[in-house]
This record gives C-alpha cells, structure tokens and sequence, in this order.
C-alpha cells in the first residue's frame, strides 16, 4: 500500500468501526457530552463518510487521472485535471453525506455548485478547448509522438502531445510549442501517413560509351547493395535524357522510414560510386542537390589505389616516408572488412601484423596512465599492432569491430619486401617508432619540446628489434 493511503485507510477504518459500536461507543460519548445519541452517531459516520470521500477522491486522481489514462494515451496529464476530478468527487461525497445522513436539503448547494462551475468553465474556456483538442489528438489519428509533420508553418517530428500543447522537434533540434487551440482550426501535414516510406531519386549522367543494359546492371546492384538501407520496394533504373556529356540516368527507390533519409542517402551514392569504381566507368564529377534531386555531374572517379596512397600518407608511422616508398607500400596492404561486433585480433595472439584502418571505427579496452580501463577507439588513418608487427610481441588486448569497419593489413611478409626495396626505411621506421614511443610515455609532459638524447633509448630497441626480426635488408638489384 502507498505510504499517502496507509493514514487516510487507517482512519477510515477506525471511523467506520466506531460508527457500528452504537452502545460501546457512541452511547458513552453521548453519555459524557450530554448529547444525544442520534447526534453523536451522525457526526461520527458524518466523518467516517467524509474520510472515505476523500480516499476516494485520491485514489481516483492517482491511479485512474494520473495512472491509468496517462499509461493508456501515453501523455502527461496536468495537475489540474487531477484537481478538478478530485474536487468534483468531494463535492459530491460532501452532498450525499449532508443528504443522506444530516437529512439537509443540498438543492441550494448544489445551486451554488453548478454556478461556480460555469463561472470556472467560463474563465477556463480557452483551457477546456486546449483540453478538448488534446483529448481529440489522442484518440484520433491526425498524428501520434514520432510522426513527421507540418503544422502551422512549423516542419518537425512530434515529440510530446500534451493536454495544452504539442511539442514539435526540429531537424536543428529546437522544440517549438504549439498551442492545442490553434491546432483544431490548422491544415495539419503528416508525412509519416499512410506510412512512413520516402521517394526519392539520384540521378547520375553517365558517357556514352558504356551500354544501356551494363548502366541499368550496375546501378540496380549498387542501389540494392548499399549497407544499412531499407527499401520499402526494388529500385527502378531509367534513361532519362541524351545530354552534351553522356546519357542521364535516374535511380528511383523508396525508403521504408523517411527517418533514414540522409544515412541511406549517403550509403546509395557511395555504392553507386564504388560500383563505379570497380567497373571503371567515367560519371560525372561533382555533387548538386537541388530540391531533393541527387545529381553527379560527368568527369572520372578516382580509383581505389589513389585512395590507399592519400591514406597512407596520414598514418604517423609513414609520414616520412618518400613517394616510392609510399606508392610501394599501397601495393603492399591487404584490405580487410570486419561487420560490426566482430573480433579483429584476440588478446595474447602472435599475429605479426599491423592494421590501419580506413573506414568505421575499431575498439579496444586498454589500461591508461592513471591504472584506469579505459576504452580506444581507432579511426580513418589510425592504426593499432605496431608492436606486433616491428617487434613480434603478443597483442596485448582484444580489438572489436564497433562498426563495419575497412582496414588494411601490413604483415610481416608485406613489411620485409618493403624493407628490400626501400632499405633506408629501416633506420626512419626506428626513429619513427621511438618517438611515438616517447610521446606515449610522456603524456603529460607533450607542452616540453623532444630532444634527440630523450629517444636514443627507444631508437636502439626498435633498432634492434627491426635487425633481428627483419635482418639487414638489401635493395633489389
């Protein structure tokens, strides 16, 4: 029982037993006070009732006005409908109380009642239509919390309907507050009716040298195949237009939540692309968006290789590496796709092989300087296995995909060839990796510049690590 019954039950209880107790109770006390029986007992069932009314009154606020419709709508009632029902039950307990047990006439009371109430209703009319409105929004099926709509002027996703207002979210995350009054007499707009399916197109111009039928191929695959989109229908592929350029295609698909709009958008046209770039064939260079159209003007899409050589020159390790080596190393990385929740490399495995990644995001728990565990994440040009790799030692922690993630593998095998054709890079990788070792070590000191003499130590192990693992590289001949 909750604790703000327990001392209205209590007292209903011991009331409504002293009230039966007519000749232990009620007759001393008549006896004592030189009242008369009749009145005694009227008094005390008079409070018995009146106890209970108010009992009533509570439970009827909190469990039906503020619990079972607020449950049942899904809406936060305010108070004051909690009020007005209460009042009104007391009101009419306190009526039968005065009728039925004291036998007074209540008609003037209840006179008095109803024409407070339409003097409330009247000072309260621009509440009651707010009410009556919200009432309606809830039972009927204009728009419900979570459907995108217009109203008023106001674009946004409905994120509370309320007995006086309906809160709006914006697409830039502002809440604006419409009144359930104007509501009743505005066009509402809800795009999430009949359901919440989106069309939408991507147009792309293509060169005339590749058919029709190899166009309608690829563009389908690319649309069906993009990661993470749902698509309420197949895609339709169509020629549209003979331009200056090449023919214009359009590509039109329907999404199954309007909510994905941008995340399945962005995945389209990087499959499109990806297609594009496998089957190398030259679209159109540049991004416009011009009312909800996608288009992709015609030029040449850069391929895969030129990626890889722009990424690895991000990595800390190769920064200083020359162009050849760069180009060399490109040729040399594996590329590796992990679904997200994927295990990339147990713990305590020997896999000499560092992984940079491209895409996604990769994790792991690891311990930092203040003994606390704490989660890495790596991202686009990051990496992880360095120690692996140069040093042949244990991975120390599990790495997980928390993604879907594109990485690209240097093993022991890519990294010696390497070493063959670019021997010089034995002595920068050494220096390289002491001062990424110095700088991990001395975090909270990075404000105090680096001196030679404060990495000669990390320089000679990963000297010697990189003499006895990989050996003295010669250049090819």
């Amino acid at each position: 029982m909750k604790k703000g019954y327990r001392g209205l039950v209590v007292l209903v209880i011991v009331l409504g037993i002293l009230s039966l107790l007519r000749d232990g109770f009620i007759g001393p006390i008549a006896l004592a006070t030189g009242l008369p029986d009749e009145m005694v007992w009227q008094g005390v069932t008079g409070l018995f009732l009146l106890a209970l009314t108010f009992l009533v009154a509570k439970i009827f606020n909190e469990e039906f006005i503020h619990g079972y419709i607020e449950r049942s709508w899904s809406v936060k009632v305010p108070n004051l409908i909690g009020d007005i029902a209460s009042g009104i039950v007391i009101f009419i307990g306190v009526c039968l109380i005065l009728s039925l047990v004291f036998h007074q006439n209540i008609s003037a009371l209840i006179v008095t009642g109803a024409g407070s109430a339409a003097i409330l209703g009247f000072a309260l009319k621009d509440f009651a239509v707010a009410l009556a409105t919200g009432i309606m929004l809830n039972f009927e099926d204009t728009f419900k919390v979570g459907d995108k709509v217009v109203i008023d002027g106001n674009v946004g996703v409905v994120h509370k309907i309320t007995w006086r207002n309906t809160v709006l979210l914006t697409d830039t995350l502002e809440a604006v507050f419409i009144p359930n009054v104007k509501i009743a007499d505005a066009v509402v707009k809800n795009y999430s009716l009949p359901n919440p399916n989106r069309k939408q197109m991507i147009s792309v111009t293509i060169d005339y040298g590749v058919s029709v039928e190899s166009v309608e191929r690829i563009l389908y695959a690319a649309t069906l195949g993009a990661s993470g989109v749902k698509l309420a229908a197949p895609p339709i592929v169509s020629a549209m237009e003979m331009t200056d350029t090449g023919v214009r295609y359009e590509v039109r698909f329907i999404l199954q939540d309007y909510r994905d709009l941008v995340l399945s958008q962005h995945a389209i046209i990087k499959s499109i692309l990806e297609c594009m770039r496998v089957a190398n064939i030259t679209v159109a260079g540049g991004i416009t968006d011009t009312d909800g159209e996608i288009t992709l003007n015609s030029n040449t899409i850069a391929n895969r290789s030129k990626d890889l050589f722009y990424l690895v020159q991000q990595v800390k390790v190769f920064h200083h590496f020359s162009k050849e080596a760069w180009q060399t190393l490109s040729d040399l990385l594996i590329p590796k796709r992990f679904s997200s929740g994927q295990v990339i490399v147990e713990a305590g495995s020997r896999k000499h092989m560092m992984f940079i990644v491209a895409e996604g995001i990769a994790s792991r728990m690891r311990v930092d300087q203040n003994d606390q565990l704490i989660k890495q994440r790596f991202i686009a040009t990051e990496f992880f296995g360095r120690n692996a790799l140069f040093a042949f030692m244990p991975y120390l922690a599990t790495v997980t995909a928390e993604t879907d993630v594109l990485l690209y593998e240097l093993n022991e095998s890519g990294l010696k060839a390497l070493l063959v054709k670019h021997p010089e890079l034995t002595q920068l990788l050494a220096d390289t990796l002491a001062s990424l070792d110095w700088i991990e070590s001395n975090q909270s000191y990075l404000n105090e510049p680096m001196h030679p003499q404060d990495v000669i130590h990390f320089v000679r192990i990963h000297e010697g690590h990189l003499a006895a693992n990989y050996g003295k590289n010669q250049p090819l001949q």
